[in-house]
C-alpha cells in the first residue's frame, strides 16, 4: 500500500471519528431547554420542571397541563389563568404568588407552600392539598381547601 493511500484511508477514518464524538454533543447543544420554550412560549405542557427557579416570572395564562413542577421554586410567579390543570406541584414554593382564574383541576399540591398567595376565583376540582400551607393567602371564590379534595 502507498504511503498516499495509508495517509488517505487514515484521515477518512479519522473523519468518521470526529463525526461520531461530535454529532452526540451537537444534538445535547440542541436540545430545548424547557424553562426557555416555557417563558417564550408560554406553554410547556407535560414538562419534566422539577425544581426549577422561576421566581417572580411572568406566566399569565400559560400552558403547563401535566407538568411535573415537584419542588418548583414559583415564589411571587404570576400564573393568573394559568391552565395548571393535572400539573403536579408537590411541596412546590408558591409563595406570593398569583393564580387568579387559574385551572388547579386535578391538580397535586400536597405540601405547596402557598402562603400570601392570591388563588381568587381559582377552578380546582379533585386537586391535592394535603399539607399545603395556606397562611395569609387569598382564597376568595375558590374551593382549593374547602371541597378542593385531599
Amino acid at each position: 500500500m502507498k504511503e498516499t493511500d495509508l495517509l488517505a484511508d487514515l484521515m477518512v477514518s479519522f473523519g468518521w471519528l470526529v463525526l461520531l464524538l461530535v454529532l452526540p454533543l451537537q444534538a445535547a447543544e440542541h436540545r430545548p431547554d424547557p424553562r426557555l420554550r416555557l417563558l417564550d412560549q408560554g406553554a410547556c405542557r407535560g414538562c419534566d420542571l422539577r425544581r426549577i427557579a422561576l421566581q417572580e416570572a411572568h406566566l399569565i395564562g400559560a400552558d403547563l397541563r401535566d407538568a411535573d413542577l415537584e419542588g418548583a421554586d414559583l415564589r411571587g410567579a404570576n400564573l393568573e389563568g394559568a391552565d395548571l390543570s393535572g400539573a403536579r406541584l408537590v411541596r412546590a414554593d408558591l409563595r406570593g404568588a398569583t393564580l387568579t382564574n387559574a385551572d388547579l383541576t386535578g391538580t397535586d399540591l400536597r405540601g405547596a407552600d402557598l402562603r400570601s398567595a392570591v388563588v381568587i376565583n381559582a377552578f380546582a376540582p379533585d386537586v391535592q392539598t394535603g399539607g399545603i400551607r395556606f397562611a395569609g393567602a387569598n382564597l376568595t371564590g375558590s374551593n382549593l381547601i374547602i371541597g378542593g379534595g385531599n
